[in-house]
């Protein structure tokens, strides 16, 4: 069973100021339990409400599962190597394809205000944190 990134998602939903009520309403439930347990890592949202959760939270379904993603990737490299398959297949050339929901959106005929500075402020805090990282801090 795929674990989802529980810490994650407690802490990407307290940053957004949302309460778990909010959010448990918005999946459909009654309470806050089941909320509560995939935040605690005891239980895993199924695959809708795992694409909600990435709307609400802002986060690729990819972030959310990232372990199992990477668990995955595993799988492929290892399956890749059996005859037949060996050398027609290359998980790099998918790697190398850069999918940018920003570049997405620029490429777009047009884009809103709000989307505009979303990629500003993205491309700021990119370019700092490559200046700290060519600074050695």
């Amino acid at each position: 069973m795929p674990n989802i990134n529980s810490s994650l998602l407690a802490l990407r939903r307290k940053r957004l100021g949302y309460e778990q009520k909010q959010i448990a309403v918005l999946l459909g439930h009654n309470s806050t339990y089941q909320l509560s347990r995939y935040e605690t890592g005891q239980r895993t949202p199924g695959f809708k409400e795992a694409v909600k959760l990435s709307i609400l939270y802002g986060l690729p379904v990819s972030v959310l599962f990232e372990g199992y993603v990477r668990l995955c990737r595993k799988e492929l490299e290892n399956s890749i190597k059996q005859p037949g398959l060996a050398g027609r297949i290359n998980l790099q050339n998918a790697r190398e394809m850069d999918y940018c929901t920003y570049l997405e959106t620029l490429r777009a005929d047009r884009i809103s205000e709000f989307e505009a500075d979303k990629i500003r402020r993205h491309i700021t805090v990119l370019v700092q944190e490559r200046s700290k990282k060519i600074q050695g801090n």
